[in-house]
């Protein structure tokens, strides 16, 4: 088992703002128990997981969004900002 780092603040916040985001483009309210799922080419989303592709960084919860929550990597803020600003920017490109 890898291990585990967990997020604060920032990130954490990033990671509320694209599940919203994701709620709206499919035209659902965000429940943190039951994250909508969502994939395109740039990220996954899950009940309980978030799959950044592009480097296989992987973010999980237990039960709802923000209870006990950890991530496959050790990032620092500027790249966690940039992974959610590149997925952020993949839900509204054609």
């Amino acid at each position: 088992m890898s291990e585990q780092y967990e997020i604060y603040d920032d990130p954490f916040k990033m990671l509320i703002l694209l599940a919203n985001l994701v709620s709206e483009k499919l035209g659902v309210q965000l429940d943190y128990a039951n994250v909508p799922v969502y994939e395109n080419d740039v990220f996954a989303l899950a009940h309980e997981k978030f799959l950044y592709k592009k480097d296989g960084t992987e973010i999980t919860w237990l039960e709802f969004l923000g209870r006990d929550i950890s991530s496959s990597q050790d990032l620092s803020r500027a790249e966690y900002n940039k992974m959610f600003v590149d997925c952020m920017a993949s839900l509204y490109q054609f």
